[in-house]
């Protein structure tokens, strides 16, 4: 069993506390991540905004040593969110090839596939506690090019990583097990930390699908989540022309 990498209280309701500690997932987990997994996508109200990774992937693509990680959550005794990554190296599949990232950095790149928390247990940030770590394990790994895919009405997602510096480069809809489902591809070079400038901005509702891809094939970039209301499925992305 590893060593826990943080631990401390969350709510479960508004009234009980539970405490929960956090560890890097074994390969002796796998069962609870695809329990959890089933759970999660059984409660959600848009099933497009997240695609169920198979019980053979996660042990082959994330457990296996040298090819991912995961990041999990325990309370009560069960796992009530985690976190996976990718090591791609040169896969076929390679979200860095779409970013034309340059052939002898594409070694360096990380993907980041599926979060996965308890309904239970949501309003805690543990997207955003699993997160930190995460970008933690990158950096001491040597990698620095992070990328990922996110649903466009998925707003709790894009706003933890938009938020850990990711900004939206493309939008598609993508094949294989994503059965043609809307994806926004997001990236971040950990090599720069300054803020990236922007000019000529301007914020289109997330739901307006064309007017997005056409801002970024022009070469925008879509960098701000702005929401008015408490409506998690309607929300504005400011798009800006990178300086």
């Amino acid at each position: 069993m590893r060593k826990p990498i943080e631990s401390e209280f969350i709510k479960k309701t508004i009234v009980k506390e539970a405490a929960y500690e956090m560890r890097i997932l074994e390969k002796s987990d796998i069962e609870d991540m695809v329990e959890l997994q089933n759970l999660v996508a059984d409660d959600l109200k848009n099933p497009q905004t997240f695609v169920v990774d198979s019980k053979e992937f996660i042990l082959t693509q994330v457990l296996d040593d040298g090819m991912g990680r995961a990041i999990g959550v325990f309370a009560e005794g069960s796992l009530i969110a985690f976190r996976t990554i990718t090591f791609s190296g040169n896969d076929e599949y390679h979200l860095g090839r779409e970013l034309n990232i340059p052939e002898d950095e594409l070694e360096r790149v990380v993907h980041l596939e599926a979060t996965v928390v308890h309904p239970e247990f949501r309003g805690n940030r543990l997207q955003a506690k699993m997160m930190k770590h995460t970008f933690d394990i990158i950096d001491k790994l040597g990698y620095y090019h992070v990328c990922c895919t996110i649903h466009p009405f998925n707003y709790p997602s894009l706003k933890n990583v938009m938020d850990s510096g990711l900004a939206i480069k493309a939008l598609d809809r993508r094949e294989g097990s994503y059965e043609g489902k809307w994806r926004f591809l997001l990236h971040r070079d950990m090599r720069h930390d300054d803020a990236q400038p922007y000019k000529n901005c301007i914020e289109v509702e997330n739901g307006k699908i064309r007017q997005q891809q056409e801002l970024l094939d022009e070469g925008y970039v879509g960098f701000l989540l702005i929401r008015d209301n408490c409506t998690k499925d309607e929300f504005k992305i400011r798009y800006g022309m990178p300086i």
